[in-house]
């Protein structure tokens, strides 16, 4: 009978988390997806690897976010390499390189970041009523967000402005 008590309590717990989270549009509380590009480490450039690049700007009320030189780079799940998809300057220039052709989605970066990016949210800016986030890849809109497979000479801009 305890048991029955403890599981029907669980089951309400989670349920009513599960609405709070969904009411409340707490991107936060929602995991990213992650994709096998992001368990990529190379231990140094070499002609055996895919190599290609992508361009990402980040725009936050008019102002660019500048992006850090290194990450992806002697990271935490990576020391001693580079990440499928990471930076060498403050550029927005994406280097992907894979020991294979992978699928490289701009939401993997931004899990190597530790960012979060998808329709709803980049970095710490949450669309709403009053705000919204619009995604350009090549100066066409884009409204697969955080799973747009990035291409070879991409450039990508994200935009969260006023509406």
């Amino acid at each position: 009978m305890d048991l029955e008590k403890i599981m029907y309590g669980a089951a309400i717990f989670s349920t009513i988390a599960l609405v709070i989270i969904i009411a409340t549009d707490n991107t936060d509380l929602i995991e990213n997806e992650s994709w096998m590009i992001e368990e990529t480490c190379l231990g140094s450039h070499s002609s055996d690897i895919s190599h290609i690049h992508s361009n990402l700007a980040i725009f936050i009320d008019g102002s660019e976010v500048s992006l850090s030189q290194n990450i992806g780079i002697a990271d935490d799940f990576c020391p001693d390499g580079m990440r499928g998809i990471h930076t060498h300057d403050d550029t927005g220039r994406l280097h992907i390189e894979t020991p294979s052709e992978i699928d490289a989605p701009v939401g993997a970066f931004f899990n190597i970041w530790g960012e979060v990016f998808n329709s709803n949210q980049i970095l710490d800016n949450v669309a709403d009523s009053n705000y919204e986030i619009v995604m350009y890849v090549n100066g066409d809109i884009n409204e697969e967000f955080e799973n747009y497979i990035m291409s070879n000479n991409d450039n990508i801009e994200i935009y969260y402005s006023q509406k």
